[in-house]
């Protein structure tokens, strides 16, 4: 018998015992397959941003045949944001990069987040610019702006933009760059003095780190190749 002073056997502890039997203790999920993943993503994003541009197709951005040739008519008027005017005296002494592009244009919308963060990483530049402009139909330059404007608060772009009334500019440009016919997008990257060191007809997949490419170039003022001197 036992005596009545002897410690009793704990009921509380003889079912945390059966419990741990049902419930093994569950094991800690392991980190090395998210340091793996982390490390795979920052590598991506150090590809994206620091590796060279893959190699410019022939006929196009900054192997096009336009490349090297002058702008010599610019006639911007503004659209949403404000803003001046922009006419050619005003791209003297600046980088600029003119986008034409249009609500309706399926490239466009693609395109459109590589040039809002663009526009971003380039913006206190006070020797760079860059001009979008709203080339969506209608003749009604209001109804122009509200299309525009829509778009820009859809795609939450703080830019402002333009609008080129009778084509006036892009007419200029195909006739200096002897394009046949216009398309969107466009996009030019026009050095200091006026030059053209890129022109870009349509969208692809990497276009925008060739306008980057292009637009750094042209701050650094490095010349253009032989074949591409101003003409």
């Amino acid at each position: 018998m036992s005596s009545p002073d002897a410690p009793q056997p704990s009921s509380f502890a003889e079912s945390s015992a059966a419990e741990r039997e049902l419930h093994p203790t569950e094991r800690r999920p392991r980190l090395w397959p998210w340091l793996v993943l982390a490390a795979m993503i920052a590598a991506l994003i150090a590809v994206r941003t620091f590796a060279p541009p893959p190699a410019e197709p022939d006929g196009n951005g900054r192997r096009h045949p336009a490349v090297g040739k002058e702008i010599t008519q610019v006639s911007l008027q503004p659209l949403t944001g404000g803003g001046p005017v922009i006419l050619e005296a005003d791209l003297v002494g600046k980088v600029t990069a003119i986008n034409f592009w249009a609500t309706w244009c399926g490239p466009c919308k693609m395109e459109f987040p590589e040039l809002i963060e663009l526009e971003e990483d380039f913006r206190s530049r006070r020797d760079f610019q860059f001009l979008s402009v709203s080339c969506s139909g209608p003749d009604d330059v209001e109804q122009l702006r509200q299309v525009t404007a829509a778009f820009l608060r859809q795609q939450r772009a703080e830019f402002r933009t333009l609008h080129d009334p009778g084509f006036q500019t892009q007419l200029a440009l195909a006739a200096a760059a002897s394009l046949d016919g216009f398309a969107y997008p466009t996009t030019v990257v026009i050095d200091r003095q006026g030059v053209i060191r890129g022109l870009w007809v349509g969208y692809a997949p990497g276009d925008e780190r060739r306008v980057r490419a292009a637009i750094e170039s042209a701050l650094r003022n490095e010349p253009l190749p032989a074949a591409a001197t101003p003409r």
